[in-house]
């Protein structure tokens, strides 16, 4: 079976996680920001939470692969993020009556 080394480098992680925060970086400048309207802002910060936790996923598997883990409590991190993304997924679908069932 192979390990987490066998698949991803520190290399690896960075990258991703600085794609993730460029991402991130374009869905909450302002000049994104003050040119939406309302649904587009749910959105975006539907995007915004799921950044935060890919990043620290990344995080995650960088301390990892580094053999040790700092994070304090990271399960309730993700937990709360993934609670809002839901949401807000939840609210948008509701307020645009779209059918997903």
């Amino acid at each position: 079976m192979a390990s987490l080394k066998d698949k991803f480098t520190i290399d690896d992680t960075k990258e991703l996680n600085a794609r993730i925060n460029r991402v991130l970086y374009q869905v909450t400048h302002a000049n994104t920001t003050t040119t939406v309207g309302v649904s587009e802002l749910q959105l975006i910060g539907v995007i915004d939470h799921l950044c935060k936790v890919s990043s620290m996923l990344c995080d995650m598997l960088e301390q990892q692969l580094d053999g040790h883990i700092e994070t304090f409590d990271p399960y309730s991190f993700l937990d709360r993020r993934l609670r809002t993304v839901e949401n807000g997924v939840s609210n948008f679908i509701k307020i645009k009556r779209i059918d997903v069932d």
